[in-house]
């Protein structure tokens, strides 16, 4: 019993025994994170879909392009009885109308002829600098008329329900108070406010690296000020390892999920200063080996 409590109680074990934890910790919450993103997806009904007299726009949000500031929304119009074709929710009895005010579109909906989806594109606005913590907003607004002569259209009137299935990004739809959505729904206009941000997931993974950076950088100080103070001998291979990992630090940034060019918040927190410390512990090492090299 005496070795393995001799075992139990040294330092190294327990720092082992610590690490153990601390890597099936992290990789639990990831992986909980990750299953809660997947399944935690927006959506929201304005009202009542039920109403038959109503004529419903269903979107969806099919990706979001950060670098590109935008994303695609696919819309699926269903008609209500009296603007169908013999029943038909895809097929209009007259000619109509739609305007994506976000993307300024139209879309012609000839008498007879089946409405296909539609794919409209959403400008993001927002900044990548506070990245992994970044958000973007954007506005989705519609417009669904009949014409009543040729100067003259009045608005039909709809409801718009839409959802966003999207792992990678989280995104949230502002609420409308009930008068809000009845208005809407008279006049045939729907704009709703969208907020983007990035999953739960996403923003660990990022964390995990950003603080496996920096303490990256903080052991390799640590360990130059102890080889400083004591005036312990280095080798040729020790300078080698940390060369190494200067230039392993910028693959470690970039594998970050979605990062983009840098100089964004996770830089300022973790690479720049692990980078800078690992990089000033190789100079002093590189000059201390070798004036401590010619006194031999």
């Amino acid at each position: 019993m005496t070795p393995i409590k001799n075992l139990v109680s040294s330092n190294r074990f327990q720092l082992i025994f610590f690490l153990l934890v601390l890597i099936a910790g992290s990789y639990l919450a990831s992986v909980r994170y990750f299953i809660k993103d997947k399944s935690d997806f927006a959506s929201f009904t304005d009202v009542d879909i039920n109403h038959i007299k109503t004529s419903v726009i269903s979107a969806d949000v099919r990706s979001v392009e950060i670098d590109k500031r935008e994303a695609k929304v696919e819309l699926r119009i269903f008609l209500a009885e009296d603007l169908a074709l013999n029943r038909r929710s895809d097929t209009p009895k007259e000619d109509l109308k739609l305007i994506s005010y976000s993307s300024n579109e139209e879309f012609l909906f000839k008498a007879k002829q089946p409405i296909r989806k539609i794919l409209i594109t959403l400008p993001l606005v927002g900044t990548m600098t506070d990245y992994p913590f970044d958000t973007f907003q954007s506005t989705l607004g519609l417009g669904f008329f009949k014409k009543v002569s040729d100067l003259e259209t009045i608005g039909i009137p709809l409801v718009l329900n839409m959802k966003s299935p999207i792992a990678r990004y989280k995104l949230e739809f502002f609420e409308k108070t009930v008068e809000d959505f009845w208005v809407d729904r008279s006049t045939g206009n729907v704009d709703r406010l969208i907020l983007v941000t990035r999953t739960k997931s996403n923003q660990f993974v990022s964390l995990f690296i950003m603080v496996l950076m920096f303490s990256i950088g903080l052991i390799i100080i640590i360990l130059t000020t102890r080889i400083l103070l004591y005036k312990k001998g280095i080798q040729v291979l020790e300078l080698l390892f940390i060369s190494i990992l200067i230039l392993v630090l910028p693959i470690l940034r970039n594998s970050q999920p979605g990062i983009p060019m840098y100089g964004v918040l996770s830089d300022y927190l973790s690479y720049f200063w692990a980078i800078g410390l690992t990089t000033v512990s190789l100079l002093i090492l590189v000059i201390y080996w070798h004036f401590s090299k010619k006194e031999h």
